[in-house]
């Protein structure tokens, strides 16, 4: 079993006052690094990772140095999956495959903006890494991206700033991961289901925002999502895919 907390734009300084055990950290963007900071200290995961969101060039006091498959500098103790995929074994002892891919769907330059063209490149290293690394990323278990995938019958309303990305949608359909993790959208934007368990033929997935944060119980053997909260447990919505 691993215990995850998720975290992404808006910084809510939640306290662990159950002492839960946290194997995992994931922030899909625009947090700055003294909270992740405070998050680091106050449940002491066992790993750290992240995605950039659009606002977080203003952390970096020179031209941003490429962080990628390394420990930030910047974000002590997190480790940056601008764009990639990794398994988790080699630093936590589970067989966990998460894929990571910074930024906003809109101008400007990566890890922070990215184009749909950029989608695509995406694409192409993670599925060379699963057609030729064997059963190491079979399965990719979690996908942590700041900008939502575009999938109908999820998210409904959402701004020309704020907008899902169609490509990022035909990735989902390609790799099928068994929980995908975005930011960008606020819930106070506007009342919407934000968090959805999407089901095509026999596969599940969950669609889950991060903002502000949300804890998620995973069996990485069994590959299932057991249980979903913030400060109440939540219950996805259901959205079926022919």
């Amino acid at each position: 079993m691993v215990d995850i907390i998720c975290v992404s734009d808006e910084e809510i300084f939640i306290q662990n006052k159950d002492k839960r055990k946290i194997d995992l950290l994931i922030s899909a963007g625009d947090l700055s690094p003294g909270y992740l900071d405070y998050l680091i200290n106050e449940f002491k995961p066992a790993f750290s990772i992240m995605v950039h969101g659009n606002h977080d060039k203003k952390y970096f006091s020179k031209s941003y140095k490429e962080e990628n498959y390394s420990f930030s500098k910047v974000y002590k103790g997190v480790y940056v999956l601008n764009q990639g995929v990794i398994n988790l074994k080699k630093f936590i002892d589970k067989d966990i495959v998460v894929a990571g891919f910074s930024g906003a769907l809109s101008y400007g330059y990566r890890p922070f903006h990215f184009s749909e063209s950029d989608v695509n490149k995406f694409k192409r290293e993670i599925t060379f890494k699963k057609s030729f690394r064997g059963s190491e990323y079979k399965i990719i278990d979690i996908m942590v991206t700041h900008t939502p995938p575009y999938i109908p019958g999820t998210i409904q309303r959402f701004s020309q700033s704020h907008p899902p990305s169609k490509n990022l949608g035909d990735l989902f359909y390609s790799l099928r991961p068994k929980i995908w993790i975005y930011g960008h959208i606020h819930p106070r934007y506007g009342q919407q289901e934000l968090d959805f368990v999407i089901e095509n033929f026999d596969h599940k997935c969950y669609l889950i925002n991060a903002v502000p944060y949300k804890f998620i119980k995973y069996d990485e053997e069994r590959k299932e999502v057991i249980e979903i909260e913030t400060y109440k447990k939540i219950e996805p919505k259901l959205v079926t895919l022919s």
